[in-house]
């Protein structure tokens, strides 16, 4: 056992996140200059992919640890589908309901009132939303087998599913940082990440640890929105990472240090959640 592998299994979450930074940052940079410099597909392709973190860095983690069955293992909460009619309404109308809620809080300080085309029309919308669940390229399917899938069951063995969420939460906003330089990322956007980890932890807690769903309220979350001009567009992200802060604060309040995860007997122990070094 060479010792890539042996760290690997003595601390995974640590390797998790130490290979994400690797492949986001330093691959992704490469694959950028390789494309610059050559123009080529069958060069810079392969770099793109192994760049896909943390989707990438939890594959080859969790292939590292236990090979072909830990990779099905992660990717059957994908699968995890029997969850109550009720989490399906909050994983598809809490993030919209939150930023209508801080589009006319907007409109109550003196922005315009967006006319209904502003907010794209429903097969726009569903053909967006469709592609966000899928694209290995965009946030949801990018982010949630490496955040939720691995590294918040692994963290909540070793702290409280609050405390372990507030930790996944910092590293997640680290992560993202790397994209304020294009453009895709800004400091204001910091406390609406922070939320939507602590949201999204409960989500997945509640539903008995179902990406799907923590999947679908990911791939809905910027379909409802509209922009404004100048001041106004600015308060309004504001206000929405308000409210998100605000949301998540609340969830915190009623579910206190479990977070939504239900409390097992002894007999009743997935064997995924024996603890294990991070």
């Amino acid at each position: 056992m060479n010792r890539m592998t042996s760290f690997t299994k003595q601390y995974p979450v640590a390797a998790f996140f130490i290979l994400t930074y690797i492949l986001s940052w330093g691959v992704g940079l490469l694959t950028d200059a390789v494309w610059e410099a050559t123009q080529s597909v069958l060069l810079t392709l392969p770099l793109l992919i192994l760049s896909l973190a943390p989707l990438s860095a939890v594959l080859i983690v969790s292939a590292l640890i236990g090979g072909k069955g830990a990779i099905l293992v992660l990717l059957r909460k994908l699968t995890t589908w029997r969850v109550g009619w009720r989490w399906y309404l909050i994983a598809l109308l809490l993030q919209p309901a939150l930023n209508l809620a801080a589009i006319y809080l907007n409109v109550l300080l003196g922005a315009p009132t967006p006319t209904a085309t502003a907010f794209g029309t429903l097969p726009a919308l569903l053909g967006a939303f469709a592609l966000r669940l899928v694209n290995p390229l965009d946030g949801p399917m990018l982010e949630e087998l490496g955040w939720r899938g691995f590294a918040q069951p692994r963290l909540q063995e070793r702290f409280s599913p609050l405390t372990a969420n507030l930790i996944l939460a910092a590293l997640v906003t680290l992560w993202h940082l790397r994209l304020i330089p294009t453009g895709n990322y800004a400091w204001i956007y910091i406390p609406g990440t922070m939320a939507v980890t602590l949201i999204y932890g409960w989500v997945y807690n509640a539903t008995g640890g179902s990406v799907l769903l923590t999947l679908i309220m990911h791939a809905v979350e910027p379909l409802i929105w509209v922009s404004f001009t100048g001041v106004e567009d600015a308060r309004a992200v504001g206000l929405r990472m308000a409210i998100y802060a605000v949301t998540a604060v609340i969830v915190v309040l009623l579910t206190g240090k479990n977070l939504g995860r239900k409390e097992t007997t002894p007999t009743q122990i997935n064997p995924e959640n024996v603890a294990v070094p991070v």
